[in-house]
């Protein structure tokens, strides 16, 4: 993805005379920073472009606390409320914060952007931190006195009335602010190949959305729902977007203001809001239509949110086939179909419960594919006897990611989650056993996997600790410096923030009819 132009939302130029000033400090700390046994060169390089991206942050950072436009405030607010501090790792539980710009909100800034810009992994305690920290905040407080003035706040604070107002606030907090844009760039990067599939719209729909970052697990719903001045359960609402209602729709009655639709999958009908009142604009939607699209609620309406595709050509029994393959996808439409819900809930924890009966516990570890093949072949046709189909055992392919290895697969089984596998493992529980700074680069780049791995619940990291231990060797291999007791929950959140939220089985049903 081309990078996009920096848009500041402060006003004047006060902003591009900051970025100058700090340019210096960002110098300085390519060398105050240098020689980390983690990063792929021996120092830490940045391009001028980082350079100029980190003194823009910093610029959009310094505005919003002098400003209060709350964008900070709110991250603070909810690292407080989960983890007992304004910044993990950096502030003690229990701490008290002076207003405004300060060392510690720098340096907890500074720490969670490079991983951003760089592959550098740094400490949270690394002794170059705080003096980069200390040099960058003595520089922003000797500038001339800030406008008092902020865009963003002013845009933030309008109206709330509508579902697009809302929305048009979430694509500039997801892709234009500082907590973001970064992370936004590299989500857009990823998942963008330029077919109509992946488009543009749907690719930012799913960041602002659904995904969560490395920002205490928190995705851009979140900070805005803390920043917009609205009841709390506007707030509590807007929260639960990523939880869109992604179905097949026909459309029952068009208006110059709504429509009313009905969900295909679950029978449930919807009040659609197409316009404001004053707006002159028609409906594309017409009576009769079937749309494929997603929703979302406010203020008991219903918004489009992200693509929405046509299916009006297709015919009764092509859609037929189409709706019937939709709802296996029980991630996706247990979300607003209790029934199936509810049903898949109680079928998933009794499977899963099953397959550690089979084992005999819940979390297995097998010396190689071929081991791990064989039990799941094992496991299968005494399921298929179990109800009474011996005969009826499926064929176990065996996954492209664990071909060829002989260091260790690790399965954990939950109720919820399923199966979870890595491949490897054995690297993980050699370096978790030494518990501290012995590990081999080898080992803690497999446990930093293990962390980072969307695949991998933080149910079962708890479960390996509880068998292992190795809470130092985590530590060592993410280079975090602490003895604050609430490191390994703001970890997992950090990492694996989508665990933190509603979830799913993974498993389906197959109606009988």
């Amino acid at each position: 993805m081309k990078k996009q132009p920096y848009a500041s939302f402060f006003p004047e130029k006060s902003d591009k005379k900051i970025i100058a000033a700090l340019r210096p400090c960002v110098r300085r700390c390519e060398k105050a920073l240098s020689f980390n046994p983690w990063a792929q060169s021996p120092s830490l390089q940045l391009s001028p472009d980082q350079r100029t991206q980190l003194a823009e942050i910093l610029v959009d950072f310094v505005f919003d606390l002098h400003t209060k436009t709350g964008i900070w405030a709110t991250l603070e607010k909810y690292n407080t409320e989960l983890f007992g501090t304004p910044l993990p790792l950096i502030v003690p539980p229990n701490a008290t914060l002076p207003d405004g710009l300060c060392v510690e909100r720098v340096q907890f800034l500074l720490w969670n952007i490079f991983p951003q810009l760089t592959d550098y992994i740094i400490s949270n305690r690394h002794k170059a931190l705080i003096p980069l920290a200390e040099d960058i905040t003595y520089v922003l407080e000797c500038l001339p006195p800030l406008p008092d003035v902020s865009p963003v706040k002013d845009f933030l604070n309008t109206p709330n009335d509508y579902g697009w107002e809302v929305k048009k606030k979430l694509i500039w907090l997801g892709t234009k602010s500082y907590l973001f844009r970064l992370f936004f760039d590299e989500y857009f990067e990823d998942n963008y190949d330029g077919e109509e599939e992946a488009s543009p719209i749907a690719v930012t729909d799913d960041f602002i959305c659904q995904n969560t970052t490395l920002w205490s697990g928190l995705g851009v719903i979140d900070i805005l729902a803390g920043c917009l001045n609205v009841p709390r359960e506007q707030k509590d609402e807007l929260r639960t977007w990523y939880l869109r209602h992604l179905s097949f729709y026909k459309i029952i009655k068009t208006g110059k203001e709504a429509s009313e639709a009905v969900n295909l999958i679950n029978g449930t009908p919807y009040q659609i809001r197409e316009g404001a009142p004053s707006d002159p604009r028609t409906s594309y939607f017409r009576p009769k239509m079937t749309i494929r699209g997603g929703l979302v609620p406010w203020r008991g309406e219903w918004y489009w949110s992200g693509m929405q595709h046509d299916f009006t050509p297709y015919s009764e029994k092509d859609m037929a086939v189409v709706i019937h393959e939709f709802k296996l996808n029980t991630r996706v439409v247990a979300r607003y179909w209790k029934e199936r819900d509810e049903k898949v809930r109680e079928f998933a924890a009794e499977y899963f419960r099953k397959i550690q009966d089979f084992y005999g516990k819940n979390l297995v570890l097998f010396p190689s594919d071929r081991d791990w093949h064989q039990a799941q072949k094992n496991w299968h046709a005494a399921y298929a006897k179990s109800l009474g189909q011996p005969g009826r055992v499926p064929d176990i392919p065996l996954p492209e990611e664990l071909r060829g290895c002989k260091n260790g697969i690790g399965v954990f089984i939950d109720t919820l989650e399923g199966e979870e596998i890595m491949s490897d493992f054995n690297d993980v529980i050699s370096g978790l056993k030494k518990n501290g700074d012995t590990c081999t680069p080898d080992e803690c780049e497999m446990i930093r996997n293990w962390i980072d791995s969307l695949s991998i619940s933080p149910a079962f990291v708890h479960r390996v600790l509880k068998e292992y231990g190795g809470e130092e060797s985590i530590k060592y291999s993410f280079r975090w410096e602490t003895d604050d007791s609430c490191w390994l929950d703001y970890m997992l959140r950090r990492h694996k923030g989508d665990f933190y939220r509603r979830r799913f089985p993974p498993l389906s049903v197959v109606d009988s009819e």
